[in-house]
């Protein structure tokens, strides 16, 4: 599998070469293009047990779940797309090791990519309520997207980092997480607390540099967004 990223920042678009029999999976709705040579198949929710539950969490839509894209020969093409003007960073899951990602951040992954929804079983992490907490392992790219750019900082045992929540897209697995409520500029626009949360030890953290709750503030008469879709 080939890809390229473009128009980034700000309007990102993922642009994925397949080889036959070659697939990648996406959240519904991501697709922008597909060549003729490339086979769709829609997986459909209401599943029983943990898989119907971990596949709405990943898409957070009960119906439509997710579209599977294969190549029929070499060179069939896809192109992706967020909902949200922003960017779209590839992390190599083989090389990092488990993430853990907000729901609304997967936009394509290889099918040897595997979610989870047990990371979150105590409560909602985010405090927005519009996000929950996905664990991401196996083998291979996952495709993730934000509300304006991707900026990824490295977390040593030295040099711990403090995050707005609310700007958090995903990070890896072996780091310490703690929270805490903190009052700022969310509190005077928005109403209600904000949540930062510090994580320590060694591992890498994705942020999206503007904050998803104050587009959809502006974008709907100040109401809090509904959707739950992909930020």
């Amino acid at each position: 599998m080939q890809f390229d990223i473009a128009k980034r920042p700000s309007y990102a678009v993922l642009e994925v070469e397949l080889a036959a029999g070659e697939a990648i999976d996406a959240t519904p709705g991501a697709m922008l293009t597909r060549s003729r040579h490339v086979d769709m198949e829609a997986s459909v929710g209401g599943d029983d047990g943990i898989g119907g539950m971990v596949k709405r969490a990943v898409s957070d839509e009960r119906d439509l779940v997710e579209n599977s894209f294969t190549g029929q020969r070499d060179g069939a093409t896809v192109t992706l797309v967020p909902d949200r003007p922003g960017d779209i960073t590839a992390v190599d899951v083989t090389e990092t090791g488990p993430l853990r990602i907000q729901s609304g951040a997967s936009l394509g992954w290889v099918p040897s990519v595997e979610f989870s929804t047990e990371v979150d079983a105590a409560g909602n992490f985010f405090s927005s309520g519009e996000s929950t907490v996905l664990g991401v392992s196996g083998q291979g790219r996952v495709f993730l997207s934000a509300y304006g750019s991707i900026y990824e900082r490295q977390v040593t045992p030295e040099d711990s980092v403090v995050v707005d929540e609310d700007h958090l897209v995903a990070w890896t697995e072996g780091l310490n997480v703690s929270r805490e409520r903190v009052g700022g500029i969310r509190t005077n626009v928005l109403g209600g607390e904000g949540t930062a949360t510090t994580f320590s030890g060694e591992g890498h953290v994705w942020m999206q540099t503007r904050n998803p709750l104050r587009f959809d503030a502006s974008g709907s008469g100040g109401n809090s967004p509904s959707d739950g879709r992909r930020t």
